[in-house]
């Protein structure tokens, strides 16, 4: 499959199989998460994989995500997280790295050291948003190589962060972004896709 047919072939799966992934799956999509683009080369993404049928089960209920319940049965949860203390800490090593080996001067570094001081400074809610970004890129690389895998995925948005930090044990600094759902599709309907055409997103 190339890109292109991923691409095209991506859809939101909410009914799966009742099929487990593999070590080597899950490897497969964490793998591609990892190669992301990053700004700074931060890499801020954080993962936790969750198989335990009790566990999923809980994802299921109100306490987790508003009762989506259909989420209690899938095969896998990744949970993905953005690591707020380390990408500042990751982001200036990077830029120290540029202007130390010239790889970037003058005023472009310039602008680098700016930004960085000034995700440092920020308060976390800003931080979290530009976190966050870098995050998404890893994510939609995961989905692209499941779909590949001829697994299906869906970006679960609505959640209780607080009570998933504390059931999962998650560290302070990290920020939930999403939770994933991973698994073999078992749709009875694919409904097509919607998408704008380029007519209404191309400015001319």
């Amino acid at each position: 499959m190339s890109v292109k047919d991923a691409i095209a072939a991506r859809h939101s799966v909410r009914a799966f199989a009742k099929e487990p992934l593999t070590t080597e799956q899950i490897h497969e999509l964490l793998e591609a998460g990892r190669n992301a683009p990053s700004s700074l080369n931060s890499q801020p993404w954080r993962f936790k994989v969750v198989t335990d049928p009790a566990d999923l089960a809980w994802f299921g209920t109100s306490q987790a995500s508003r009762k989506q319940a259909w989420l209690g049965s899938v095969p896998a949860i990744i949970v993905c997280c953005a690591d707020l203390e380390h990408y500042v800490k990751d982001s200036q090593s990077a830029a120290f790295f540029y202007r130390d080996n010239k790889i970037i001067d003058g005023e472009p570094m310039d602008g680098i050291d700016a930004y960085v001081a000034r995700e440092a400074a920020k308060e976390e809610a800003a931080k979290f948003g530009a976190c966050a970004m870098n995050v998404a890129l890893a994510v939609s690389f995961m989905m692209l190589r499941a779909t590949e895998m001829g697994l299906g995925t869906c970006w679960i948005g609505m959640f209780d962060e607080a009570n998933i930090k504390a059931k999962l044990a998650l560290p302070a600094g990290w920020r939930v972004v999403n939770l994933l759902a991973v698994g073999r599709p078992d749709e009875p309907v694919v409904y097509p896709r919607k998408r704008k055409s380029l007519e209404e997103i191309l400015l001319k």
